[in-house]
């Protein structure tokens, strides 16, 4: 929910003159759950009247005549302001209230439009020249705004639909093959008519029987989805390829599609290059933007960083929002072109104010890195909520992650929220954040139920974790059994933590059968990894011969290495053995050495052998004073 207070402030800072500001912010946010769609039209209000005045003090003319986008589209205008959250809010309005039907996903983008607006009025006030009056132009169709521009899917307008369909009916009738096609589409798309697929593929298959390029590629379509007809896509196949030789370049481009994977026909990577590339020169830019994919990888065609960057460019500078995409992350690997994180950012955004769900989560990344542009934690957050809410399911979940390291009692909501969704998704590591902040609210069910989850797709950590749970134990009975079965799960994902608490229990005999030889071999791979404490427990192996003929230099060299780490209990055990030459040169001076670590670490039996050597004056100079408080610090931390 929107802060009521930061809400009540800006408003109250909004002059007088600009009331009707004021008036459609409240609007806005009044009805963000009531009723999301008029919200969304009240931030379109809200939207016109900020670019509308700025427009005309900034131009000095009024863009009364011209719609919002053209006005942010001036190139002039734009230099000055800066557009881009305005440009992205005015995109999310559009697209919402022409696409949206959910309410649930209405009352989200309709607070997240709230949020983007909130700021930019902010933005804005503190720009407004003190007694300066509210332009005449943003009251332009204050009360009967358009929340987008009606779109038309034929060369004449809406409400000749039902006329044209008359007309259109009456020569399909006597065999026109124009209009057999014609009144097909518009049963297809429901214009004029009631949306009817089977009506829809009755005039399309006319069409195509008279060799109507354009009807076989729509009919292809139907067969493809099975609307109308039952799903076909091996004669979806047959009617593309009819259309693709007579050169319809949409249906070159899906022809292609099939081929490269391999849906109703054989796959193959050169036919689908050659269809492509037929859509591509006809400026295809979907069959430019996979081609492109083809080049990259090499598949069908000789592989080419280089050439995919041109088609990427080509589809790119068209529009095309996945090529738009792809362009960026070549940037941002330097594949093809020289990597330039600014550039990546640049056609990420381009893509992303599209709606392209991967590109607004990669631009993300960027805003909360730093890399080719500005580091917005802000920013990051406000396109990881867009990607979010979108479906996107690595953006659901690092959107979890940041909320869980906030820390607070509502991001903890909100993160449980987010991580909810990835994991309802199969995103494995988001079971496993989601059992951990169960964990550390103390509600062990839920813990377990999503530590489990993602155990079952062998995520290491939350097996170790079970394991651990286990060896907790409900009112401390540990369960030996259930540890020992998730620590050899984890075990052969080589975790270094389940390595050491496996040796621990063959080791011990706990949930299997004592076996100094699997404890060894646990240690050693665990050591191996660096874990201190296996490194220390294999060097005692070795030093006591469990399991294995006793050799001192093999048990020095594995405790030396944790005591160098700092391991106390390494470190005393170190100097012990150059106390007795054990594996190492006997040697006070290097015992008193690491006697003296392992003391200043707490170690109570290293301060009563430190005590003891200052009393003999073994490996230090002969010290009572010294003697007598190492032995007494040793005394007390007995008691």
């Amino acid at each position: 929910m929107v802060n009521r207070d930061l809400l009540t402030n800006l408003c109250n800072a909004i002059p007088e003159t600009h009331r009707p500001l004021a008036e459609a912010l409240q609007g806005a946010a009044r009805y963000t759950i009531s009723n999301p769609t008029l919200s969304l039209k009240k931030l379109n209000v809200a939207l016109s009247i900020i670019v509308r005045d700025l427009y005309e003090k900034e131009m000095n003319k009024s863009g009364k005549g011209s719609d919002l986008r053209t006005l942010l589209l001036n190139k002039g205008f734009a230099e000055k302001i800066h557009p881009r959250r305005m440009y992205l809010l005015m995109n999310l309005i559009q697209k919402t209230t022409l696409t949206s039907s959910n309410a649930i996903v209405d009352t989200k983008a309709a607070k997240i439009a709230l949020d983007y607006l909130i700021d930019l009025t902010t933005w804005y006030i503190k720009h407004l020249t003190r007694g300066a009056k509210l332009a005449q132009a943003a009251y332009f169709d204050l009360d009967e705004m358009q929340t987008a521009p009606q779109r038309t899917k034929l060369d004449f307008p809406k409400h000749d639909y039902e006329d044209a369909a008359r007309w259109f009916l009456d020569s399909a009738n006597n065999g026109d093959s124009n209009a057999q096609y014609n009144l097909g589409f518009l049963y297809n798309h429901g214009n004029g008519v009631r949306k009817n697929y089977l009506v829809a593929a009755k005039w399309y298959t006319r069409a195509a029987e008279q060799n109507d390029a354009n009807a076989q590629y729509a009919l292809g379509v139907l067969y493809q989805l099975g609307q109308g007809v039952d799903q076909d896509v091996r004669k979806a196949a047959e009617l593309y390829d009819l259309a693709a030789h007579a050169g319809n370049a949409d249906a070159q481009y899906n022809l292609g599609s099939l081929y490269n994977q391999g849906h109703g026909v054989e796959q193959n990577f050169q036919k689908a290059a050659h269809w492509y590339e037929k859509a591509a020169t006809q400026r295809n830019t979907s069959a430019l933007n996979n081609l492109g994919f083809l080049y990259h990888d090499g598949n069908g065609v000789e592989q080419s960083f280089a050439q995919a960057a041109t088609l990427f460019t080509e589809a790119a500078t068209a529009g095309d929002a996945s090529a738009q995409y792809n362009l960026g992350y070549l940037f941002k690997n330097g594949r093809g072109v020289e990597q330039s994180f600014k550039q990546a950012a640049k056609w990420f955004l381009t893509a992303a104010m599209q709606g392209h769900t991967n590109a607004q989560f990669q631009l993300a990344l960027l805003y909360k890195s730093g890399q080719g542009i500005q580091k917005n934690e802000e920013e990051a957050l406000k396109w990881l909520t867009l990607a979010a809410n979108s479906g996107h399911i690595n953006a659901q979940y690092s959107l979890g992650l940041i909320y869980k390291q906030q820390n607070t009692k509502h991001s903890i909501s909100l993160a449980i929220e987010w991580l909810s969704k990835a994991a309802a998704s199969e995103h494995i590591s988001a079971n496993y954040d989601l059992g951990i902040i169960y964990l550390s609210l103390g509600q062990l069910d839920s813990a377990h139920k999503w530590l489990k989850r993602a155990a079952r797709q062998n995520h290491a950590q939350a097996q170790f974790q079970l394991a651990m749970l286990a060896l907790d134990g409900e009112n401390n009975l540990p369960n030996y059994n259930e540890a020992f079965k998730w620590l050899q799960a984890a075990t052969s994902q080589n975790d270094a933590n389940a390595e050491f608490q496996l040796g621990l229990l063959y080791e011990q005999g706990l949930g299997t059968t004592l076996n100094y030889d699997e404890a060894r071999h646990c240690y050693r791979l665990a050591a191996e990894q660096g874990h201190i404490e296996a490194q220390y427990k294999l060097g005692n192996i070795f030093d006591k011969g469990l399991g294995v003929k006793r050799d001192y230099q093999e048990a020095a060299k594995w405790i030396l290495r944790a005591a160098n780490k700092g391991f106390a209990k390494a470190q005393f055990q170190l100097a012990q053995m150059h106390a007795n030459g054990e594996g190492v040169a006997h040697d006070y001076k290097e015992a008193a050495k690491w006697y003296r670590l392992a003391a200043q670490q707490g170690h109570v039996k290293a301060q009563f052998q430190l005590g003891m050597l200052y009393k003999k004056g073994q490996g230090v100079a002969q010290d009572y004073t010294e003697a007598t408080r190492w032995l007494k610090q040793s005394i007390e931390q007995e008691m």
